[in-house]
């Protein structure tokens, strides 16, 4: 019996290990041992346009390059250019990494290097990209000198070309790749497949010129709600969530690892068409009237800081320490309402002037989480002083149309961040009236042009206390003198991971995954048990 017994006993272990080890191919031990090799991430949002309209991918994928990288300090660093130098006023002589192969094996050479340029003016002829590069070349400016440097000769002296040669769309591609519709670069990691709206899933490049990246493969899952992003993390869907929930988000820090870098800001731009726009009165009186000491400590949940310029502090050429703005003050708001003529004639609470009421079309950039808010928020601001105002939401499909085309707004409060180059490129984009940047918001200012060209120079020369002078006097003028645009609050990117996740550092860009960033962040993040 006891023997019989034995062999019994014997029996039903076997069975129980064979059904444990069955069992645990569906359990999240598994999962985390996948997970040492692949990287979930939800995003909040995800477009990319195909060939020819667009790259097929957005820059966090880092399937592509631009030509010249930049550190955390907004420093240019080599790239797939090694060197450079200016020859004369208009031209520059660029030498290239050799031995970089794109993803299909084809080689990258000063072809492909001006095809970064050329694909803009010949094929991707919208948006801000093609605006500035149609500005700066034609198909006469390159020379190819050999098979690994390259000649540019700009169509007027512009000292910011090396910037220009860091924006995460101006990268290396095969021209016969991409004249076929295929997604190829030579970024550290591979285009492996996308379902629309679901998720993109990109794969570690093995044959990279510079450091490999610590994961085989990262999924991207496009989650468009903050609250399903975070459950995802939380049931270990993903490993990384973007933009959680902001009032959430000191419960998630005990719990989870939380990561922080400057993003960009909302801002009030103002339509320089409209008559009563064109008043510096009534500009100085909706910016008077907003408070965004409140905006920061409510609606971000203490995340983001209130601006008076572009530029945050700890980043170069800003004004934070030295310029207050203007005050939040609806009292003072109101009279210079009345210095200019506005009044409430009617008695129906709102100003009205030479019998004609007064109504401002407030569209918002709805892209961003938080700025309904901001926009509800500001409306009863501009309400309170007497404005009477009308909330639009502005999708970003419908951005081009609404803001840069036809100018059916008033006031829009619109999202900026620095997008290439150094922070001095948000006064180049904002401020300069040369950029080839279009829109009714932008002012033309023969003195700000002024300073933002010498400051250029001082700069290409890395004299950056001289540009710095330059720099600080342009926003000033720009922006208290003026009264260009309105600054609200300096925003954040916040990112929740689990505990696991080190090394996640988001670039300091108005998209923190920058593809030219010289510590790559997919490329270092890792994963430790």
């Amino acid at each position: 019996m006891r023997r019989s017994g034995r062999h019994l006993l014997s029996i039903i272990l076997i069975i129980a290990i064979a059904f444990s080890v069955a069992g645990c191919k569906g359990k999240p031990v598994a999962r985390q041992a996948e997970t040492k090799d692949e990287l979930v991430i939800a995003l909040d949002r995800y477009t990319a346009k195909k060939p020819p309209e667009g790259l097929g991918v957005a820059t966090c994928t880092q399937v592509f390059e631009p030509l010249l990288f930049l550190n955390k300090k907004l420093e240019i660093q080599p790239g797939l250019v090694t060197s450079w130098e200016r020859l004369d006023d208009l031209t520059w002589r660029f030498n290239l990494r050799k031995g970089v192969k794109f993803h299909n094996g084809k080689e990258f050479d000063a072809e492909s290097a001006k095809f970064a340029f050329t694909v803009y003016l010949d094929m991707m002829k919208k948006g801000y990209v093609y605006e500035r590069v149609k500005e700066v070349v034609d198909h006469n400016s390159f020379k190819i000198v050999d098979k690994y440097t390259l000649e540019i000769k700009t169509l007027r002296p512009y000292p910011f070309l090396p910037y220009l040669m860091t924006h995460p769309s101006i990268v290396a591609m095969d021209p016969d790749a991409f004249n076929k519709g295929e997604i190829v670069g030579t970024g550290p990691f591979k285009f492996k497949e996308e379902a629309k709206d679901q998720y993109v899933i990109v794969e570690r490049n093995e044959n990279y010129w510079g450091e490999k990246p610590f994961f085989k493969r990262v999924v991207f899952k496009i989650v468009p709600d903050p609250n399903t992003r975070i459950l995802a993390l939380k049931t270990g869907d993903v490993d990384v969530a973007v933009y959680p929930s902001l009032p959430s988000l000191k419960e998630l820090e005990k719990e989870y690892n939380t990561f922080y870098a400057f993003k960009g800001l909302p801002f009030l731009m103002f339509n320089f068409s409209k008559p009563y726009i064109k008043d510096i009165n009534f500009r100085k009186a909706l910016c008077m009237a907003v408070d965004k000491e409140n905006i920061a400590k409510e609606i971000y949940y203490g995340t983001a800081d209130p601006a008076n310029s572009l530029i945050p502090k700890g980043l170069l050429y800003s004004i934070e320490d030295e310029y207050q703005g203007f005050p939040y003050n609806p009292v003072e708001a109101k009279k210079l309402l009345e210095e200019s003529g506005y009044s409430d004639s009617n008695n129906d609470g709102y100003i009205d002037k030479n019998g004609k009421n007064i109504e401002i079309i407030f569209p918002y950039f709805a892209s961003e989480a938080e700025y309904k808010s901001i926009a509800e928020t500001i409306a009863s601001s501009f309400e309170e002083i007497g404005i009477k105002t009308k909330i639009v939401t502005l999708e970003a499909a419908a951005y081009d149309e609404v803001i840069l085309e036809k100018g059916n707004y008033d006031v829009c409060l619109d999202a900026t961040g620095i997008f290439w180059g150094s922070s001095s490129t948000m006064l180049y984009d904002h401020f300069y009236s040369k950029s080839g940047l279009l829109g009714f918001h932008r002012i033309k200012d023969a003195e700000v042009d002024k300073l933002i060209e010498k400051g250029m120079e001082l700069e290409s020369r890395k004299d950056f206390k001289g540009a710095a002078q330059k720099y600080k006097t342009a926003q000033k003028r720009a922006i208290d003198e003026l009264v260009g645009l309105y600054p609200v609050v300096f925003q954040k990117h916040v990112v929740v991971a689990k505990k696991n996740v080190k090394n996640f550092s988001p670039f300091p860009y108005y998209g923190m995954f920058y593809n030219g960033d010289s510590d790559n962040l997919l490329v270092n993040v890792r994963w430790e048990e």
